[in-house]
C-alpha cells in the first residue's frame, strides 16, 4: 500500500518469517533489523500501531522524537517510557481513524492543512484492469462483500439480494473481488449461484493496487468494512458500506470532499458526503467482537430485505441525481 506514494522515500520491510526461527537466531535477526534502522539516524518515529514491535523500533531507532499510543498497562513492561510523546488511545470526541492518525503530527509541530486521503496506483495497474474488462464495454460497480474477518460479511442470501437490487436498478454489471484467501473464495462460491443477475468474477486474482484501479473506474462501490472499501473512498468513488460489529464513527468510509467525520450516530443509517453506511440499530451495536458470543457470525448483519431494497434505491437515486458523482480517475 505504500509503494508508489510520492511522499514516501523508502519502505523498510520486516520479514515475518523471522518469528519461525529458533530463539537465538530470531533474536539475532531482530536486533540486526533494529541496528539497520538505527543507522538511518531518523529525526522522528511515529508508531501508529499498538503492538510491542513498533515500540521497540521506536526505542532502538534513537530518534529524539518518538510518538506512540498509550499502552494503558498492556504489552511489554515499561513500554510507555519507550516514547517521548504518548498519545491517548481513545481521544475525546467522535474522531475518525484518519483524524486519530493526524494527531501524531502534534509532537512534530506540524499543522494539519488537509485531511484528504490518497491511493496511488500505476498506469500498468490501470491498463491491466482495463484489459480484463475489455469484453465488458458497459459500466460496472465494484462489489467486495468479503473480509479477512468473515464475521463482517452478510449472510449469503442477503448479500446476493442486495447485489441483485443494485444491478437491476442501475443496469450496471457487478464486478466482484476478494483476497486470495480460501475463506473468502468459499464465501463467493456459495454467493454466486444465488445471484439472478449477470456478474464478473475477479476474486483472488488482483493485487491490492489493481483492486484500487478497478474501483477507480467503477460507478460506485458496495461492500463490507474492509480495506477495499477504504481504498474506494480514497479514490472518491461513492461507497455503500455494510457494517456489523465495527465502529462506524472510527472506520466509516472517509469523504475527501468533507474532510470531516460525518458519522456521529452510534449506529443505523448514516451518510458522510457521497458515502452511505448501513448498520443495524440496537444496544449491542457496535460490539467490536468477532461475531455474536464468539460464533464468528454477526446477527446484526442479517438485514431485512425490505431495508436493503430501500437503502439500495435511495443510494442509486442520490447517485443519479448527481449528489454522489465521483471524481474522474485517470
Amino acid at each position: 500500500m505504500l509503494t508508489g506514494n510520492p511522499f514516501v522515500d523508502r519502505v523498510f520491510v520486516y520479514d515475518r518469517s523471522i518469528k519461525q526461527e529458533p530463539l537465538f537466531r530470531r533474536l539475532s535477526k531482530e536486533f540486526s533489523f533494529y541496528r539497520m534502522l538505527r543507522r538511518e539516524r531518523f529525526d522522528a518515529v511515529l508508531n501508529l500501531t499498538e503492538g510491542d514491535r513498533g515500540a521497540l523500533v521506536a526505542l532502538f531507532s534513537g530518534a529524539p522524537v518518538r510518538a506512540g499510543l498509550d499502552p494503558q498497562h498492556g504489552g511489554m513492561v515499561g513500554k510507555r517510557w519507550f516514547y517521548t510523546h504518548v498519545l491517548p488511545r481513545n481521544p475525546e470526541g467522535n474522531l475518525h481513524a484518519v483524524e486519530k492518525n493526524l494527531l501524531f503530527l502534534g509532537p512534530l509541530g506540524v499543522a494539519t492543512t488537509s485531511k484528504r486521503v490518497r491511493l496511488p496506483f500505476t498506469p500498468e495497474d490501470r491498463d491491466h484492469v482495463r484489459q480484463l474488462l475489455a469484453a465488458e464495454p458497459g459500466g460496472y460497480f465494484h462489489a467486495h462483500v468479503t473480509s479477512r474477518w468473515i464475521f463482517k460479511a452478510l449472510p449469503h442470501r442477503k448479500a446476493a439480494f442486495l447485489i441483485d437490487q443494485l444491478a437491476e436498478r442501475s443496469g450496471l454489471l457487478p464486478v466482484f473481488t476478494c483476497a486470495a484467501e480460501q475463506r473468502e473464495l468459499d464465501y463467493l462460491a456459495v454467493l454466486f449461484p444465488l445471484l439472478r443477475t449477470r456478474y464478473c468474477d475477479f476474486s483472488g486474482v488482483l493485487t491490492l493496487k489493481q483492486v484500487g484501479a478497478l474501483s477507480a473506474g467503477a460507478r460506485f462501490f458496495v461492500g463490507v468494512d474492509s480495506a477495499p472499501m477504504h481504498m474506494a473512498a480514497a479514490l472518491d468513488i461513492p461507497v455503500l458500506g455494510l457494517f456489523g460489529p465495527s465502529t462506524v464513527q472510527e472506520w466509516g468510509p472517509w469523504d475527501n470532499a468533507a474532510e470531516a467525520n460525518g458519522y456521529l450516530a452510534q449506529n443505523g443509517l448514516q451518510r458522510s458526503g457521497r458515502h452511505t453506511v448501513l448498520q443495524a440499530c440496537g444496544n449491542c451495536v457496535p460490539c467490536c467482537r468477532d461475531g455474536c458470543h464468539g460464533s464468528k457470525v454477526s446477527d446484526c448483519l442479517d438485514f431485512p430485505e425490505g431495508q436493503l431494497s430501500s437503502v439500495a434505491a435511495d443510494f442509486l437515486q442520490r447517485l443519479s441525481a448527481g449528489a454522489l458523482l465521483p471524481a474522474v480517475a485517470d
